[in-house]
């Protein structure tokens, strides 16, 4: 009997899957879960199911994991999308050609994202992943990028996963527990071992009397009722022992699943035991003439027809090129445990023969013997190039199977901890790297050793402990003279004491590196990020200028290895109020990313964008940047350093807006995060945070108390900050009466503003607020009116200006010259409103001015009824955006849009997609540079 014919139960799972599938139809996405001990029968029920009446009319994309194809950065991914056309694939830059292991993964997400929302638009989509456990982390993180966003997509995902039998990791655990959770409908089928009744099913169909209970329990006692396990003892019992009269349960069953497995092999003919121990040498689904071949099978196809009969092999007739597997991997660990070592040796060395040079690696080394220095040396020397090539997952590989064939411990722990090394300076693979973490602490201390710990600390967001081991294998790596090591380690000292605000420490680290290895894009990150603290942002911008202007305009093939220092640039002018320029070049860095596979740190590139929105009045799209980059860090795609700055930021959007709780929230977990990493950088961004929440609320004491620390600074990450918190110090002391202090204040912010002009309207109001605290009308109108006329090309802060306006407004309207001060009183209540600056507006609504309204806040409730994902795709829509281009913008499908788009209608009664657009750009929701 076949393998096809030997299925019965799990009419509960069908069940459910069906009901899943109905849902998906009607755009409810579905993530299920199909987990169970080897043999179990996970891939059958999926296989059956995908070939059941229900699944008709669905796009199918799937992908087997394997374990030899870990370290494949996105192989699953490309399995997926290899049934795609070419002509979809063609909008989507990462996805068209083969996907560079260097890519991030959240912008492989949200390109394939973009993709299943176009198959979508034609039939529904089911995506299924196989054995899930074997994933290469790339894959698994893009595509949990996916699952987090489907909201109203007509997708279900099917994942298999064991639940034994394979290596604990716990942060690919952790990674598997976000996948399941991130999606709104999320099941998971536990499969056990089947009942007695549909093992006497199986007997049945196997060819059996319908009604010995007896055997079917003995059977199912026997196996566990595992399905591979019972269908292999059937395939080996004739029909007279399935039939007797009776059958007892005295029948002999093999001891182990192995053994029948082995059992059932040893009675097909030879061609066919040649076919399928070929197979299962060779591992992979492979094309049936290199099957042959190994198996020396001149004519194959009557061996494979009875190798497929027995359920053994697995092949697909509509395959052109027929590829062959075996068909189950307990079924391939069985029968390689049954082959010879010799004969398995020559095996391995034959087919690695047969194979391309990249798959010929692992037969090679199965191949060989411990001790064999010339595969050795190969090894390193393949790792080596793999490595210059960008693909470090390879050469760690190759350096791992390398040490596992060293016989000495200095030369195991060596090639163990290159290729740990090597996966942490290189694309950050830190997963993988944990699993080694055992073997790399029991190593004899070195520099690579500590390289290696001092990158888990920092992905573990301790600043301290990982400078002291890179300080250690700087040390050691002069001692040992691993000059790549001693460079690695000083390019992230240079990072991290930047971090700490010991940005000396960070110019000296970063120029030592740069001595090393010549314009090092990482070492000039680290210097122009030092001297940026040290000493401003011309003297940074002067050493990356000359590397990043020709990113700016770059339209070349192949990965831009310096697009990050875009990101780097962006922040350093945020830092010197270049508002625009930050965000420029953010998005710039980010658009290498997305079309070329380019490294440009994406949390911080958003955080950049964020900080420059809030300043420039964009505060929801400020909003939507801040939860992009939350989004990425806190699903394991980011840097830990950047979370807190990502809190922050959101921080200052609730209290702008009177979000109270909000912002409590979000500045708590700033300072959580904060506390353990040790980073001056966060602490700094954490205080200006207190600070702004206490300015929305007029608690100045507050904001003082938060900001005295950072005033005592001339230089560092507190100097940095000065185009977000020199304000809030000058208004602070004002509104205390400390006039002296604000006086020293006020001139340190009007000076500043001479280089950063953004600060212009700030320093004029307040330079107004502290001559009328003294009583000098005639100073602060002048001030006032200085600060009014438009500085050309310099970036306007809203909030400041319209506290500009009112101040001048008030300042008037004590003149008597209210018609005057109406229009000002007007033009501030406009700006306000559009920042829905709630605090600010009800702060001033006593005043009344004469000439409308006064500046009270917005009551419209039909906004305020609104979700924050609604009022995204709302104001997105008011600045005339297709749903294709909302979704683009807001990492979803353009299903979840029209789905949301739908609750604004029904909410805001609007008739029309014109009527909703006409209602934002009305109520001034859109900063001015938006529209």
């Amino acid at each position: 009997m076949s393998e096809e014919g030997l299925f019965a139960g799990r009419d509960s799972e069908f069940s459910q899957l069906r009901s899943c599938t109905s849902d998906v139809r009607e755009g409810r996405p579905w993530t299920v879960l199909i987990a169970g001990e080897p043999g179990v029968g996970k891939t059958e029920l999926v296989r059956r199911w995908l070939a059941s009446p229900s699944i008709v009319g669905f796009s199918v994309l799937r992908a087997k994991c394997s374990e030899s194809e870990q370290d494949i950065a996105y192989g699953v991914i490309q399995q997926l999308i290899s049934p795609v056309q070419k002509e979809l694939l063609e909008d989507f830059p990462l996805l068209k050609a083969p996907i560079s292991s260097a890519a991030p993964p959240f912008e492989v997400g949200r390109q394939l994202l973009a993709l299943i929302d176009v198959m979508q638009s034609e039939m529904p989509v089911v995506v299924v992943i196989d054995d899930l456990h074997w994933v290469d982390a790339a894959s698994l993180h893009a595509w949990g990028f996916v699952l987090r966003r489907l909201e109203a997509d007509s997708v279900l995902t099917l994942l298999t996963l064991r639940t034994v039998g394979r290596p604990v990791t716990p942060d690919v655990d952790e990674m598997f527990q976000r996948l399941m959770m991130g999606g709104a409908n999320t099941l998971r089928l536990n499969l056990r071992g089947l009942d007695t009744n549909t093992v006497g099913k199986l007997i049945s169909k196997a060819g059996g009397i319908s009604d010995q209970i007896e055997f079917a329990e003995h059977l199912r006692q026997h196996t566990a009722g595992n399905p591979l396990y019972v269908r292999t003892v059937l395939a080996e019992l004739s029909n007279e022992d399935l039939n007797g009269d009776p059958v007892t349960a005295t029948l002999p069953v093999p001891s182990s699943l192995a053994t029948a497995i082995r059992s059932q092999l040893l009675n097909l003919p030879l061609s066919a035991q040649a076919l399928v121990e070929a197979a299962a040498v060779l591992g992979t689904p492979t094309a049936l003439n290199v099957v042959s071949e190994l198996a020396g099978a001149d004519d194959p196809v009557p061996a494979l027809e009875v190798a497929v009969l027995s359920g053994l092999l697995h092949w697909s007739p509509n395959d052109p090129l027929r590829h062959v597997e075996v068909a189950h991997a307990l079924q391939q660990k069985a029968i390689l445990e049954g082959i010879p070592h010799l004969r398995l040796r020559e095996l391995h060395t034959q087919a690695a023969r047969l194979v391309s040079e990249r798959e010929s690696w692992i037969h090679r080394v199965a191949a060989a013997e411990a001790g064999d220095e010339q595969l050795v040396s190969d090894l390193i020397t393949a790792a080596d190039a793999e490595f210059n090539n960008g693909e470090a997952e390879r050469s760690a590989t190759l350096l791992l199977w390398a040490a596992d064939l060293s016989t000495e411990r200095a030369e195991r722990e060596r090639h163990l901890l290159t290729a740990a090394a090597r996966l942490s300076a290189i694309n950050q693979r830190y997963a993988r790297i944990v699993s080694l973490l055992p073997r790399v602490r029991s190593s004899m201390p070195c520099a690579k050793r500590s390289l290696v710990l001092g990158a888990h600390a920092m992905l573990r967001g301790t600043l301290p402990t990982a400078e002291s081991y890179f300080a250690a294998a700087l040390t050691e790596g002069q001692q040992e003279e691993d000059h790549w090591s001693g460079f690695m380690a000083r390019v992230w000292l240079s990072s991290i004491r930047n971090f700490m605000g010991r940005y000396e420490d960070g110019i000296d680290a970063a120029r030592q590196a740069l001595a090393m290895v010549p314009n090092s894009s990482w070492a000039i990150a680290g210097l122009s990020q030092g001297l940026a603290l040290a000493k401003g942002p011309e003297e940074a911008l002067s050493h990356l200028t000359p590397v990043t202007s020709s990113l700016r305009q770059s339209t070349g093939s192949g990965i831009p290895v310096d697009a990050f220092l875009l990101t780097v640039q962006g922040w350093v002018k945020a830092g010197g109020g270049d508002l625009h320029g930050c965000v420029e070049d953010c998005r710039r860095a980010l658009a290498l990313s997305r079309s070329r596979g380019a490294t440009a740190f994406p949390d911080y590139a958003y955080v950049g964008i964020a900080t420059a929105q809030y300043l420039l009045g964009e505060w929801e799209d400020a909003r939507i940047s801040i939860g992009h980059a939350q989004d990425i860090s806190s699903h394991g795609d980011g840097q830990a350093a950047a979370y807190p700055l990502e809190c922050s930021v959101a921080s200052w959007i609730a209290a702008g807006q009177g979000d109270w709780h909000r912002a409590e929230e979000k500045i708590r977990m700033a300072e959580n995060a904060a506390d353990s990493l040790g980073s001056d950088l966060a602490t700094v961004w954490t205080a200006i945070s207190r600070a702004i929440l206490a300015q929305a609320r007029g608690d100045y004491t507050t904001v003082l108390q938060n900001l005295t620390p950072l005033a005592r600074a001339e230089a560092g990450w507190q100097r940095h900050g000065w185009v977000y918190w020199l304000p809030l110090e000058s208004e602070a002391l004002i509104r205390l009466g400390q006039l002296k202090p604000a006086a020293a204040a006020v001139a340190r912010l009007t000076s500043t503003s001479q280089q950063i002009p953004c600060l212009r309207a700030a320093a004029a109001w307040l330079s107004g607020q502290l001559a009328e605290a003294s009583r000098e009308r005639e100073v602060a109108r002048a001030r006032y009116e200085e600060g009014l006329v438009d500085l050309p090309g310099a970036d306007v802060v809203p909030l400041h200006r319209a506290m500009l306006e009112i101040s001048y407004a008030k300042l008037l309207r004590s003149l008597g010259l209210a018609t005057e001060a109406g229009k000002w009183f007007d033009l501030a209540r406009d700006r306000l409103q559009a920042l829905q600056a709630i605090p600010f507006l009800q702060r001033n609504i006593q005043d009344s001015p004469a000439s409308g309204d006064g500046l009270q806040a917005p009551a419209d409730k039909r906004w305020l009824g609104l979700t924050r994902r609604e009022k995204d795709i709302a104001l997105l829509i008011g600045r005339g955006l297709t749903n294709r281009e909302i979704a683009g913008e807001l990492f979803v499908s353009s299903k979840t849009v029209e789905y949301h788009l739908g609750h604004v209608y029904g909410k805001c009664s609007f008739a029309s997609r014109r009527e909703l657009r006409n209602y934002i750009q009305k109520k001034g929701f859109l900063a001015e540079s938006s529209i």
